[in-house]
């Protein structure tokens, strides 16, 4: 699982009420939410079986969309692409990186 507040920088769109969306998704099954043995105060999210259903239930549509984006890319752009989106992910896992000029 992770916790909370690592779901809300993953998100895609932010959003101030992750407390309440976890428990809409906790509401359909699809998550559950566990205490952190070690200090109680974090909150572990943790998908069920029937969010991984559902995941899988959507993989389909989703690749679909990815194929029809990247259709017309071939070869060298799109491993271009690859390349930037690698090191714009790297940016965002060193901190410190993002306040250089």
């Amino acid at each position: 699982g992770l916790p909370t507040l690592d779901v809300a920088a993953r998100m895609v769109e932010q959003t101030p009420g992750i407390t309440r969306l976890i428990d809409r998704l906790e509401d359909k099954g699809w998550v559950e939410r566990r205490r952190c043995t070690e200090d109680r105060r974090r909150v572990f999210c943790v998908i069920t079986p029937a969010g991984l259903a559902l995941l899988a239930d959507l993989d389909p549509a989703v690749q679909a969309v990815d194929d029809q984006a990247l259709e017309h890319l071939g070869g060298a752009p799109l491993g271009e692409l690859v390349e930037v989106l690698d090191r714009v992910r790297d940016a965002f896992r060193q901190p410190t990186s993002l306040a250089k000029p």
